[in-house]
């Protein structure tokens, strides 16, 4: 229904309506519709309910005097749902900022981020109740408004009555304004704050908003602290206290932060020196905050020009805020406090133990690269056992710092001195044994680990020599890397590594491939290096481990696993060749072709032939690939003569002639459609490699068609032929 009413704030006729819709469920209903992403849905809820039916108290009681029953119903349970915003001491700020876009009002408090009004609220009830809202507090020229939770019932109920009452709907001069102040002292109405827009601080300076109504606040706020009565000298201080905190607590931003702190001579009085405003707010902020804070601080420091020294107001927040952050164990601090030290800005005290301890590490690992030879002198004349160790287990501990300044060639010089006191067998040389342990215990593998996975070849190259003189301690770290590298050359240069430290680290490989804990591609990149070991000992259980991979799902790695196991027994594998020629992946299968060709394999021989008059009776496009590769494969057994054959070279000229039609000059036709072009070139390259003159016609017609894949294969093994036939003639002329 719609109702005509008289408004007071400005004398005009306004509509309204509530369309039989209360006002309040409409908001409830907004927050449970469109919040429910919103880990604070809840309390938005409840705080869009209490803010709009503080606007109807703020309205609807103008309208009456404070007796009268609409006054009475405006204000039922609204105190009892302003304290049920609160969980602790706390306050609700309201905050009216001119934005290029207009009149914005900002609710903090409450929530831990500052809340716009018009986006809390239901976007109907918003239209209507905002601009009235607005109103209300602009024609009081109120630009900060805060209510803390610390306010009894009635105390409530009188700010209520203060605010609405007609005498104080306009308070824009300087007489009204001082009677509203004098209204609320005299009604006992203290835990509410406000600013008015003439008092708004630091208007020339170039400073965030926000941080000048925080100053103007706390300027304002430390003044009516003569106004508690029977305060001793203690309640004073927490007095001030509280009022910091209360300014503080809805501010989460660095930078507003830094400019309340460098400016905040603007708050001072009689009472509250610039200093102790300046470490009562250091000491009231959240430690996150206050870590932002010093480094804000400490940045403005730093962007001062490197020809002038340190000083001002931001050293002297920095010493303030330095030692708090001391005093906190704050996750981060250690960089912010060292950096602070070097500047000169802190003494060293002031720093956490770890960074102490860690400056003084930096001092000595300085000391020793510039008299390194002092100490390795001394290091080498040592006899006594404390003595050794001591000056020992110093190099080690410098040793994760040169290891960060990328120093590896001092950090070498440190292991090798210690791995010859241990090689050379004499008094102290258990005690170098022990020191290497703790090396290969402690932070410096890992170290240089980490820089082995992340650096440039040349960083590798330049720790592989360390990795090697601490033999055993490396083992660990370096199958790590096996494992957890995506770069196969660091792969690559990890396994090699383990290979050249000798048998335990072999040893370690083997464990570690046949429990199979490293990926695919590093199993690939070890198992190749293993390859290459020429030792015997190592055939069998390398053997026994490869057989594993041999049947292993991932095709790459069986075709891996099946060549290196072919370098390391040669013919010895003959079984397992023969086995994975029916491996249901091609590349495993022409690998295992491979195998069996170089060991000149009878048995496979006879499989081959076999293999390619079946694909020659039955023609097929997906065998293509094998027979090229078949063809190929013959070139190992040499020219032989065989059942079933006869001489290799003639069985490979009758193939060409039954499955190509050579006419005269270069007319050529395939009489087979699956003969592939590649298959004609494999088998070029085999008469390459084993024919005599009599290949040589059909290779010239075939070097003659210069668009076929054979074309370079043809010409090529009429050289190699040409080649031979020489040297035989010229071995025939010299007997």
């Amino acid at each position: 229904m719609w109702q005509e009413n008289c408004n007071p704030l400005d004398g005009s006729k306004y509509l309204y309506t509530m369309q039989n819709m209360d006002a309040l469920q409409a908001i409830n209903d907004l927050a449970e519709s469109t919040m429910d992403e919103d880990q604070h849905k809840e309390i938005k809820a409840k705080l869009a309910r209490f803010v709009l039916s503080l606007i109807q108290a703020f309205l609807r009681t103008g309208y009456y005097t404070p007796t009268h029953p609409e006054s009475k119903k405006a204000r039922i349970g609204l105190y009892e749902e302003f304290q049920s915003l609160f969980i602790q001491r706390d306050e609700l700020t309201f905050l009216v900022r001119n934005d290029t876009g207009g009149q914005n009002i900002l609710i903090e408090g409450i929530l831990p981020e500052t809340q716009y009004l018009d986006r809390l609220m239901l976007r109907g009830m918003a239209e209507m109740y905002i601009p009235k809202f607005a109103q209300f507090l602009e024609r009081k020229d109120l630009l900060s408004l805060s209510l803390k939770n610390a306010m009894a019932r009635p105390e409530f109920t009188s700010f209520l009555d203060v605010m609405s009452e007609p005498t104080f709907v306009d308070t824009h001069n300087k007489r009204d304004k001082e009677l509203f102040s004098r209204t609320l002292r005299e009604r006992g109405i203290f835990n509410i704050s406000y600013i008015f827009n003439e008092e708004l601080l630091a208007a020339k300076r170039n400073i965030p908003w926000r941080a000048q109504v925080a100053l103007t606040r706390l300027k304002k706020d430390f003044r009516t602290i003569p106004l508690y009565r029977n305060l001793d000298a203690e309640g004073r201080e927490r007095i001030k206290q509280e009022i910091v905190q209360d300014v503080i607590r809805p501010i989460r931003s660095a930078e507003v932060m830094y400019h309340v702190l460098v400016n905040s001579d603007l708050a001072v009085i009689k009472d509250f020196t610039e200093s102790e405003i300046d470490r009562e707010v250091t000491n009231s902020l959240p430690d996150d905050l206050l870590l932002r804070t010093g480094q804000t601080v400490l940045d403005g420091i730093l962007n001062q020009k490197e020809s002038e020294s340190p000083q001002g107001k931001l050293v002297d927040l920095i010493r303030i805020i330095a030692p708090t952050l001391y005093q906190r164990d704050i996750p981060g601090r250690e960089t912010l406090l060292e950096t602070c030290f070097k500047k000169k800005l802190i003494p060293f005290e002031q720093l956490p133990s770890d960074t102490q301890q860690k400056i003084k590490l930096e001092r000595l690992t300085q000391k020793f690269l510039q008299y390194s030879t002092n100490f390795f002198n001394q290091f080498d004349k040592v006899q006594d056992r404390e003595k050794y160790l001591q000056l020992a287990r110093t190099f080690v501990k410098i040793m994760p710092e040169l290891i960060r300044r990328d120093r590896y060639e001092e950090t070498l010089e440190i292991v090798a001195h210690i791995d010859r006191h241990f090689s050379q067998k004499k008094q102290l040389s258990i005690y170098a044994g022990q020191i290497l342990e703790e090396i290969g215990r402690g932070e410096i593998p890992g170290a240089l680990k980490g820089k082995f996975l992340t650096e440039k070849k040349e960083i590798r190259q330049a720790i592989a020599p360390i990795f090697l003189k601490l033999h055993v301690g490396s083992v660990p770290h370096l199958i790590s890397v096996l494992k957890e590298s995506d770069d196969q050359w660091v792969r690559k240069h990890a396994c090699e590594i383990l290979v050249e430290i000798g048998s335990l680290a072999i040893n370690f490989i083997l464990d570690a491939l046949s429990k199979k804990e490293i990926g695919i591609e590093a199993t690939i990149d070890i198992i190749r290096v293993l390859g290459e070991i020429e030792s015997d000992k190592w055939i069998k259980p390398l053997a026994t481990t490869l057989e594993a991979y041999m049947s292993h799902e991932d095709a790459s790695l069986r075709g891996e696993a099946l060549w290196v196991y072919y370098r390391v027994l040669g013919s010895g594998g003959e079984k397992a060749y023969l086995h994975l020629l029916n491996d249901r992946d091609l590349g495993v299968r022409k690998k295992a072709v491979q195998c069996l060709a170089r060991t000149k394999s009878e048995s496979a021989l006879e499989k081959f032939l076999e293999m390619l008059d079946k694909f020659e009776r039955s023609p097929s496009e997906k065998n293509q690939e094998m027979e090229t590769c078949l063809f190929g494969a013959l070139a190992f057994y040499g020219n032989l003569e065989g059942p079933g054959i006869g001489i290799l070279e003639d069985f490979l000229l009758e193939t060409l002639d039954r499955r190509l039609s050579l006419g005269p000059l270069t007319f050529l036709k395939k009489k087979k459609s699956s003969f592939s072009e590649e298959t004609v070139a494999a088998i070029c390259e085999t008469l390459g490699k084993i024919g005599t003159a009599k290949s040589v016609p059909i290779l010239q017609k075939l070097g003659k068609h210069q668009g076929a894949a054979w074309y370079k294969k043809a010409a090529e093994a009429t050289e190699r032929i040409a080649e031979r036939q020489t040297d035989l003639t010229q071995d025939q002329a010299t007997l």
